[in-house]
């Protein structure tokens, strides 16, 4: 067969390359030098290494809800230029998954940022109190920075790239990851001149460290592009994203990967926890974290405003100030600060100084009529070992928004050595009062309960339900109960599933498991993952008393969550008996199976709605109590088992 000639190299692209030259590029396996063909075998574009075997025990055990696997990187992500977006080629992957394990319920997150793997250092760090997010809450991290890190140095992005990896797996040591090469203009002048682009090889050498997959879709639609069966103007309209045409080729290659993947390796018995070793450049810090601006080691002096609404996501409150000459202060020990606020053309300068250094200026963004999120470096290369101190100045006229402070090292923790009581004490005292006044006849179901926190003995109590009761007993309420009535012994027992509620503990005997093996004396039955079905509330009661007939069930109304959610969007201060809401159903069910009844959503959305601040302000993520949300939970059931 005649070779085709290539003629989709542009000129602009050939001088590209010609300023490019060939320093950090090597030569590529499956490369015919003499004669300039693409002869790569068919796996080539993949390196399996240790698999995903974790994930794949997950996917097959499917008892955490809705498996998510988050993906992190840019705009292909978000399916930009696409026509039909389910070409996406992160839908592809959870489809080529579903494929091996079609009962599983799983789904992506995809998580599109500026500052490539410099900012995933910070964002995937464990526990974001203002950022607002939760990316690593899945088991399966998919990487993807191949078009952001273009304008990094490559020394930056061994260092930063290194240290997300290890934060991952620092965030949970059984968590899989798989790293994804996308194809951009750079890339494919390389692969055209028979070379491995830097980049690649590179995130190829931290992938063989750490026993990573890489399915490197650069260079499989690089050898369609060279061998004539598409043009790269076909490919992508853009030099990055992908055409309908592109996706599909980008598909073809996930499809390959994924029935590999799976067929690698056998399903393990359980997770295996990952091991990391010492990294493979010395340099690298995996410290990255986001410190939220009320964090008690920022000081703050003049007029800021906390807990306000910002204008974009993902973060769910900000600080805010408008005012020249308000500073903000912060002692740390680590190698890089820097910031994360939201700027648009209204924003004002800064001034700022990192160890008594001379003041420089970081001007406002010229070119952002609309809020946009900003990562920015202040500072870098300090001595890891050593504290410093970052000085921030509002400098000019305007608005500043922050959200917090990006560092790669630590701050002194106030809460060191506290006991667990004395911990959400001090997060209270930060918090206006709760001030609630509970119905008087409210302990006519639990007579038992009573006696034991009044009169003394261990008192057995269960928490069915989802995460949100995870955030109830994350209040460490029991802690309250057992100071009100120091003779009590409170047993707490959470018997979570998360996304779960009683339309799943109601079938096939799970109060057994749930449950009665528990043997509660209290079983508190809440969340928001009831659907709306009081009678699965219902059947759950019953069983449970069928079995073991002397149990009390307090039954919670919900909190937190959506303001999409019934409970927030239909909200009124008392229960409205003339509509069909879950709240006045769950009330039904407590009056006719005698179960003691906490409407914690009236009181709860009050007071959020009276303080003064942003709902996020008390979340920690899109939908969870953060310390100060869960203290509302905490204080509430306190005022409402006071005698």
């Amino acid at each position: 067969m005649e070779k085709k000639e290539n003629k989709y190299l542009s000129r602009r692209q050939f001088i590209g390359f010609s300023a490019l030259g060939m320093a950090g590029l090597t030569i590529l396996p499956g490369w015919n030098t003499a004669n300039g063909a693409f002869n790569a075998p068919d796996k080539d574009f993949y390196q399996l290494r240790n698999g995903i075997p974790n994930s794949q025990y997950y996917f097959k055990a499917n008892t955490v809800g809705n498996q998510y696997l988050f993906f992190i990187g840019n705009t292909i992500l978000a399916g930009t230029g696409l026509k039909d977006p389910n070409l996406r080629y992160s839908a592809q992957m959870v489809m080529g998954f579903k494929k091996f394990f079609p009962d599983a319920v799983m789904s992506e997150t995809r998580h599109m940022q500026p500052g490539g793997s410099w900012f995933g250092l910070f964002r995937c760090s464990r526990g974001q109190p203002v950022f607002g997010e939760v990316i690593c809450s899945g088991h399966l991290a998919i990487l993807d920075f191949a078009a952001d890190d273009r304008n990094t140095s490559i020394e930056e992005v061994k260092l930063s790239l290194e240290g997300l990896v290890r934060q991952i797996t620092i965030y949970r040591n059984t968590h899989s990851q798989i790293l994804i090469y996308t194809l951009t203009a750079e890339m494919l002048q390389a692969y055209q001149a028979g070379q491995t682009p830097e980049y690649i090889r590179v995130c190829e050498q931290i992938a063989n460290h750490y026993g990573i997959p890489s399915l490197n879709l650069a260079k499989y639609a690089a050898g369609k592009i060279i061998s004539g069966e598409i043009s790269f103007e076909a490919f992508s309209a853009d030099g990055i994203n992908p055409t309908d045409a592109g996706a599909k080729i980008y598909g073809d290659a996930v499809a390959r990967f994924t029935n590999a993947l799976m067929t690698a390796y056998p399903i393990p018995e359980k997770p295996n926890q990952v091991v990391l070793p010492e990294p493979l450049f010395p340099e690298t810090d995996d410290n990255g974290r986001i410190i939220a601006y009320e964090d008690p080691q920022v000081k703050q002096s003049g007029t800021w405003k906390q807990g306000q609404t910002s204008p974009i996501g993902p973060f769910r409150h900000l600080l805010v100030s408008d005012k020249a000459g308000d500073t903000l202060t912060l002692k740390f020990k680590g190698s890089e600060i820097g910031i994360i606020d939201v700027v648009d053309k209204e924003t004002a300068d800064y001034k700022y100084s990192v160890d008594g250094e001379a003041f420089r200026k970081l001007h406002s963004p010229k070119g952002a009529p609309t809020p946009i999120m900003r990562p920015m470096s202040l500072a870098k290369g300090r001595d890891r070992h050593t504290w410093h101190e970052l000085i921030l100045k509002v400098a000019s006229p305007g608005i500043v928004r922050i959200g917090g402070f990006l560092l790669n090292g630590t701050v002194e923790d106030s809460m060191a050595g506290m006991s667990t009581l004395a911990q959400i004490d001090m997060i209270y005292a930060g918090m206006d009062p709760v001030v609630y006044t509970p119905p008087r006849n409210r302990f006519v179901n639990i007579p038992k309960t009573m006696g034991k926190l009044r009169d003394g003995g261990e008192l057995r109590m269960v928490l069915l339900g989802d995460s949100i009761m995870g955030n109830t007993s994350g209040s460490s309420f029991e802690l309250l109960l057992m100071r009100d009535y120091p003779k009590c012994q409170v047993i707490k027992i959470p018997s979570l599933r998360s996304s779960t509620g009683c339309k799943y503990y109601r079938e096939e005997n799970r109060v057994q498991e749930y449950v009665l093996r528990h043997n509660p004396d209290l079983l508190v039955i809440g969340g928001l993952s009831n659907g709306g079905d009081a009678e699965a509330v219902r059947s759950v009661i019953k069983q449970v008393r069928a079995q073991k007939p002397d149990t009390e069930v307090l039954l919670l109304t919900p909190v937190f969550g959506a303001l999409t959610d019934e409970h927030v969007k239909t909200y009124t201060r008392e229960i409205d008996p003339n509509s069909n809401n879950f709240r006045y159903h769950m009330q039904q069910v407590a009056v006719e199976e005698k179960c003691a009844f906490f409407d914690m959503t009236g009181p709860w959305w009050e007071y959020i709605q009276n303080s003064g601040k942003t709902y996020g302000w008390f979340k920690g993520d899109a939908v969870h109590a953060n310390g100060r949300g869960c203290q509302i939970i905490g204080r509430l059931l306190e005022a409402w088992f006071k005698g």
